[in-house]
């Protein structure tokens, strides 16, 4: 699978089994990456990108996107975790979300979730 987003494009193929995932980018000159994942480094990977997006946005403007592009993409679809439980071990609460092998863990704060879900919707 191939998809589109400007002049670049990139495809996912994660194995039968689901401990290998190989994330292909093709670059504006044509030439296509690709990269091996194992299940194992998921969960590191994809919290280490997270945490690099907030530590560059802090502080700044929240972002706009054209009608077609970031969370406006067609491609952009809320994701439904395997599971969903929440840590209450730590200084606040943690929701934990399992993708089958990648694990989110998002800090929250219970009362701005609750701000969050009772205000009038947009």
């Amino acid at each position: 699978m191939v998809k589109r987003i400007g002049s670049t494009a990139w495809r996912v193929q994660v194995s039968d089994d689901g401990a290998i995932i190989a994330l292909g980018v093709r670059a504006d000159t044509g030439r296509e990456y690709e990269v091996l994942l194992g299940t194992v480094d998921s969960t590191p990977i994809v919290t280490d990108l997270l945490n690099e997006m907030v530590r560059t946005h802090r502080g700044k403007p929240p972002r706009t996107f054209a009608g077609d592009a970031g969370p406006n993409h067609v491609r952009s679809v809320p994701l439904q975790p395997l599971s969903t439980r929440v840590d209450h071990g730590g200084e606040s609460p943690v929701l934990i979300l399992d993708f089958g092998g990648t694990v989110l863990k998002v800090a929250i704060d219970p009362a701005q979730l609750q701000q969050a879900l009772s205000a009038p919707q947009t």
